[in-house]
């Protein structure tokens, strides 16, 4: 379950939060902003790629444009994503 951030009593997203694709069944992705951006996220494994995080943006980032997807990730602390090598965090908010 997730963390409660106390600022503002909405809990804190953590990787487990994010639905998993496998390409098996139907699911709902997480509605969540990135940065203050709207977006949904969902982590994918399926057949042939190893597993990895999609955020798609409802409308262009202005730094990934449509889509973020990246292997290499960790979700902590709760709430934010870190990614690649030496970049800064991403925010992860629930809507």
């Amino acid at each position: 379950m997730s963390q409660r951030d106390d600022a503002n009593n909405e809990p804190e997203i953590i990787e487990s939060d994010f639905p998993t694709d496998t390409g098996q069944e139907d699911f709902e992705p997480l509605l969540l902003t990135v940065d203050g951006h709207p977006a949904k996220g969902l982590i994918t494994d399926s057949v042939g790629w190893s597993t990895r995080i999609v955020l798609l943006f409802e409308q262009p980032h202005p730094k990934f444009g449509k889509e973020f997807m990246t292997k290499k990730f960790l979700i902590e602390p709760a709430g934010y994503l870190m990614y690649g090598h030496n970049q800064k965090p991403l925010r992860l908010k629930r809507i």
